[in-house]
């Protein structure tokens, strides 16, 4: 059988189908998500014994610093540690199977790829919205334990992990809404590999500065609103789904 074509992953693949207006508001959408995926790392790795629940990579490295024998406080706790690694697992598979129920997932037919932001998107970041807001419901109501903070963390890697196939089946260059390390690696490396037109700057630029903010507006609720601090990133994804279902609509291509 003929091999597939090589999908250039450095071309954005909604750009020759959408007007820029819709891209703009696009690319404020995945603003919206890193901002609200930093505060709820913030939270999450405050409250929870300095665990990630989207950046994997720390996890990893917090894994093998487990299996020397450091424990906390110097080190995690690795029962956290696994619980998160495994739940981001399911949550990406979740999204793959969300994303081909709804015609379509992120390796498939990638010439394809048309619409800036397909229904299919909405739904997985739909079900991620509903895990956040289990979270939020054990936030407020549970007793602080051990075995509770540890389903907590749960629930917020496997929303992180259906977020990140989520926003990975956009195929928008260089993004990731989670984890900032992708985007960092295609924004400090833009200049030599990338068409870097300010639309492109902007985006990267954008992703990573509101992780950062939102970080830090995690750590500010947690201080004076704490009980109440994951109810800004819960509404900030029930926003993006609202405006992206409306401003992003798009008639497949005849």
């Amino acid at each position: 059988m003929p091999a597939k074509p090589v999908v250039d992953r450095r071309v954005d693949l909604a750009a020759a189908h959408a007007t820029p207006a819709l891209l703009a508001v696009r690319d404020w959408l995945l603003v919206l998500l890193a901002f609200s995926s930093g505060t709820y790392e913030a939270i999450c790795y405050l409250s929870f014994g300095k665990v990630f629940t989207g950046f994997q990579t720390g996890n990893i490295v917090l894994l093998g610093l487990a299996a020397a024998g450091t424990r906390p406080p110097f080190g995690p706790d690795p029962d956290s540690v696994v619980v998160s690694l495994i739940a981001f697992a399911v949550g990406a598979a979740l999204a793959v199977w969300i994303l081909k129920a709804f015609n379509g997932d992120e390796e498939v037919d990638d010439d394809d790829v048309f619409q800036v932001w397909p229904r299919r998107v909405s739904i997985a970041l739909g079900v991620a919205l509903a895990v956040q807001v289990g979270f939020l419901a054990l936030w407020i109501a549970a007793a602080p334990s051990s075995e509770v903070s540890n389903i907590m963390l749960g629930l917020n890697a496997l929303a992180m992990g259906v977020q990140m196939n989520a926003i990975r089946s956009l195929h928008v260059p260089g993004i990731s809404t989670t984890a900032a390390t992708a985007t960092f690696v295609s924004w400090a490396s833009g200049p030599a590999t990338w068409p870097h037109k300010g639309t492109w700057a902007r985006r990267l630029t954008g992703v990573l500065v509101s992780m950062a903010v939102g970080a830090l507006v995690g750590d500010w609720l947690l201080r004076h609103a704490h009980t109440f601090a994951p109810v800004l990133p819960a509404l900030v994804i029930a926003v993006v789904i609202a405006v992206a279902s409306v401003a992003l609509k798009q008639e497949p291509a005849r």
